[in-house]
């Protein structure tokens, strides 16, 4: 790394290297069977540049071609976009000491132990219903990041991530029950008992198909749903969003978005799980990020470029998509506070109404106006402060930026969903549901 920046320094005014370096071990199961047993390792270098004023960026899979990402930032960089900052002169180390991101015991886990997971796994499910299909997958990975630039800030860390998912499919004439749960977790120790209890919760809610009709009505949205209501906000406090004047939720900031019991907050710090690491991929610390507290805008989240447009420090939130993209403005870790109101509660407060687990077309549509209109894979209606059964053939509809002002209860426990997001069940008052019979 050290070679190569000295490289980059002889041709360019500025410049950052990043690389990434992960071994991939996945066990996936189709159809109650193991289907297949792959390794897979990931090497990626990403080169960003400032020269005469302006951006380049080029990136590749091989160290080797270091010659000629240098030549292709510099020809990218004759028509990039003008740089408002520099590259840091340093990092800050005390994260490095205090995060937790890297477990032994998951780069030795063994093939036969992830087997075993993944025969436990079908057992349990048919278990339940013999006639059910089940897929899953078992995942292990670990590696580094690293990245250096030319003003001498450079940095080096480890991660590992296990990763357990579950699609259960029941198929019967003119019907298909799709239900799919996960866990991935930094370091070996999670149990898979929670994932257990989500799912044969579920599929006794899935043994009887009910009716309802359409109207407005109370709502609760699960963890693992709750993005529906969070992807416009996600991109409203975007940074790069707001400094070109069209996020909805630009000059809010101090005012009242929300309903008060609704926290969020962005945080990188949180040992294991799956966003977190000392720095981002610019080399500013992560750090806990208040972005709505009891409904009041408090900040919104930049990068380097971003931050220096707007006149702000950065946030720590600037994020590679993958070592090919250049950082941009991302959350990290995405948690949601909870509440006081159990999930059993919320059920035996409504009269009728529905649960919505799992929708179609997640993130499709307007959303950044706030809007969304979703199928909904997998729900259940309420019935007299009862589960009565799931739903077929429903769709919800309204605009988040609404409804979150209406929230009755925040749910007292919160889940991680796919390692990035903490969220706890949010009730509704009421939401605009249609069915198609």
């Amino acid at each position: 790394m050290e070679q190569m920046i000295e490289k980059i320094k002889q041709k360019v005014n500025s410049g950052e290297l990043f690389r990434v370096n992960f071994k991939t071990t996945p066990v996936d199961y189709e159809m109650n069977q193991l289907k297949s047993i792959n390794m897979e390792e990931t090497e990626g270098w990403a080169l960003r540049v400032i020269h005469d004023g302006k951006i380049g960026f080029s990136s590749s899979t091989s160290q080797n071609q270091i010659d000629g990402m240098i030549e292709k930032t510099l020809e990218v960089a004759q028509f990039g976009q003008v740089a408002q900052f520099d590259f840091p002169g340093q990092v800050t180390t005390a994260n490095e000491e205090k995060i937790k991101l890297y477990d032994e015991a998951v780069k030795e886990k063994s093939i036969e132990n992830m087997i075993e997971t993944g025969n436990e796994i079908v057992k349990r499910v048919l278990s339940i219903n013999s006639d059910l299909r089940c897929d899953a997958g078992i995942s292990k990975q670990d590696g580094f990041i690293q990245y250096g630039n030319t003003k001498g800030a450079s940095f080096h860390y480890k991660k590992t991530m296990l990763s357990n998912s579950v699609m259960v499919q029941d198929t019967k004439e003119n019907d298909m029950m799709m239900l799919m749960e996960s866990l991935h977790w930094g370091n070996a120790d999670s149990s898979l008992e929670p994932l257990w209890e989500r799912l044969e919760r579920k599929i006794k809610w899935s043994e009887q198909i009910i009716g309802m009709g359409s109207g407005s009505m109370p709502v609760i949205f699960t963890p693992k749903a709750l993005l529906v209501l969070i992807l416009p906000f996600i991109s409203g406090l975007n940074g790069r969003i707001v400094n070109k004047k069209i996020s909805p939720l630009q000059d809010k900031k101090g005012q009242l978005l929300c309903s008060p019991l609704f926290s969020m907050y962005s945080d990188g710090t949180i040992d294991y799980a799956g966003a977190s690491a000392p720095y981002d991929d610019e080399g500013i610390a992560m750090q806990r990020l208040p972005l709505i507290e009891k409904g009041i805008l408090k900040n919104y989240y930049y990068d380097l470029q971003n931050a220096a447009e707007a006149g702000v420090k950065p946030t720590g939130n600037g994020i590679r998509s993958g070592f090919h993209s250049s950082p941009s403005p991302g959350v990290s870790n995405l948690i949601v506070s909870k509440g006081k109101t159990s999930l059993n509660e919320m059920i035996k407060d409504i009269k009728e109404g529905i649960i919505v687990d799992q929708v179609l077309g997640l993130g499709q549509g307007n959303v950044l106006s706030g809007a969304f209109s979703n199928n909904v894979q997998l729900g259940f209606k309420i019935e007299n402060g009862k589960v009565a059964g799931r739903i077929k053939n429903v769709m919800i509809a309204g605009n988040a930026f609404e409804v979150l002002k209406n929230i009755v209860a925040v749910g007292d426990k919160a889940r991680w969903v796919s390692g990035q997001y903490c969220f706890p069940h949010i009730y509704l008052k009421s939401l605009s549901v249609s069915t198609k019979q």
